[in-house]
């Protein structure tokens, strides 16, 4: 239904008016006055109806609010449960608990019976390794990748993507070799890095066709950076 429209009503009658003119305009008047009526109960009428869709529309939204809050926590109580399965059963097993064991390794005990999450472990790990030549903006994905082999094409400016959220009591380890060929280019370092060297300033780029391996030791929030070996 269209939005209903009530007419305008016709120019009032004026003292001024002469008496004939006087006369039509108020019977023009109460004519409108009258046909006027209808028009407004009709969107009174429109009102009304606008007013009960809205009022519905609000009451379908609630419903809905409502019908995703009892699914969220129908989700939780899922969840709830199926760790409290996996408890029992690593229970049932002689797991140990997985509270306050963030990153632990699980290893077997020195008796060799049980194991248990370790804080020291002996390890050989085998890095992925990311080989690259590129120039420009280069980001180092370290969630991916522990060792960044970088030929320069240009010079570059490096980023750090998906770091990890340690705590103050973690930290790991990722190195970046940089390597040039018969053109030294300049490379830019993330800013937030700490430099481990004089003047807490970061080491300089390799000469043409040499190249330089940094380390770089991620504690808590804090990215410390050193050069190691270079040819």
């Amino acid at each position: 239904m269209a939005v209903p429209q009530i007419d305008l009503l016709p120019p009032p009658a004026l003292p001024t008016d002469p008496e004939d003119v006087f006369d039509a305009k108020v019977g023009a008047s109460l004519t409108a006055e009258q046909n006027m009526v209808p028009q407004i109960n009709t969107a009174l009428t429109w009102i009304g109806e606008r007013v009960a869709a809205a009022n519905d529309y609000s009451k379908q939204a609630a419903e809905s609010a409502s019908s995703a809050a009892n699914s969220a926590m129908l989700a939780d109580q899922s969840r709830a449960s199926a760790q409290a399965i996996v408890a029992a059963a690593g229970n049932d097993l002689g797991l140990p608990s997985l509270a306050g064991n963030a990153r632990r390794a699980l290893a077997a005990n020195p008796n060799e019976i049980g194991v248990s999450f370790q804080t020291q472990i002996k390890l050989i790990s085998i890095e992925p390794l990311s080989v690259n030549s590129a120039g420009g903006a280069i980001a180092l994905d370290v969630g991916a990748n522990g060792v960044f082999n970088l030929t320069l094409t240009a010079a570059a400016t490096l980023s750090f993507a998906n770091l990890p959220a340690l705590t103050a009591a973690e930290s790991m380890v990722i190195l970046v070799r940089i390597s040039q060929g018969a053109t030294a280019y300049a490379l830019t370092w993330p800013s937030g890095v700490v430099w481990v060297s004089p003047g807490g300033v970061a080491p300089a780029t390799p000469n043409a066709g040499k190249r330089s391996e940094f380390i770089l030791t991620i504690e808590g929030a804090t990215i410390y950076g050193r050069k190691g070996a270079s040819n």
